[in-house]
């Protein structure tokens, strides 16, 4: 049976999740807060990650971030229960507009054959690179956000901006300092907005396309390992 990490809050909406995996013969194990998760963590091994957005929404700095090391990690699907139509509405990075992906449709496609894991997080290094960051791919130089790193892993990375950018949005990012600055299409996990706490404001990304040239420079910027 695959075994899946469920995160959500709400209790009644934890159960309606809950019934559909059980019907289509899925295990899910809930985490409410990482940090108590880790306290009674038992080195199980998992083969995706749910996500309730809400929660995700409402989660704390902590949280944030360690869904956004996870969805580096494990094949992800966020979900939100919709109460008008009583049902499950999913999305998943690469899904054209109006398709929609079901989880039984995501478990057979990408879980069954995802090597389960424990849980292991992409090292992230405090290192700051000089980024272009731009909504498309072929921008002029003049027209992009210029930015930096707030750290970086073989994964992804934390951008500081004042920008408001939702999740689950494509952004486009040219690392100045590497050698081969092609840009990189990256997916936003997470977002800290300007003024809302005393952090640097930014977003938390993951690369979608990045060439192995570009991946090496990195592994060679934060080494290659993973910790627990």
């Amino acid at each position: 049976m695959v075994k899946l990490l469920l995160y959500v809050h709400d209790f009644e909406i934890r159960e309606i999740y809950l019934k559909l995996a059980a019907e289509i013969n899925i295990e899910c194990e809930v985490v409410h807060s990482f940090e108590q998760f880790y306290k009674n963590r038992k080195g199980q091994h998992y083969s995706g990650l749910l996500v309730d957005i809400v929660s995700s929404i409402r989660a704390s700095a902590f949280d944030r971030a360690k869904l956004a090391d996870l969805m580096e990690v494990y094949p992800s699907l966020r979900l939100r229960w919709d109460p008008v139509e009583e049902n499950i509405r999913t999305y998943m990075t690469g899904a054209g507009t109006g398709q929609r992906i079901t989880l039984k449709q995501f478990v057979e496609t990408y879980c069954q054959t995802f090597k389960a894991r424990s849980l292991r997080f992409n090292v992230r290094k405090e290192l700051c690179c000089n980024v272009l960051c731009s909504s498309y791919a072929d921008v002029a130089d003049e027209l992009v956000l210029k930015s930096v790193t707030i750290d970086l892993s073989i994964g992804g990375c934390f951008l500081f901006s004042t920008q408001r950018h939702s999740t689950g949005s494509i952004l486009w990012l040219r690392f100045i300092d590497l050698i081969d600055n092609a840009p990189i299409q990256v997916e936003v996990l997470w977002g800290r907005e300007w003024g809302k706490t005393m952090s640097l404001p930014g977003v938390g990304v993951r690369f979608l396309t990045i060439k192995p040239e570009q991946l090496q420079e990195i592994k060679a910027m934060v080494g290659n390992g993973q910790s627990d």
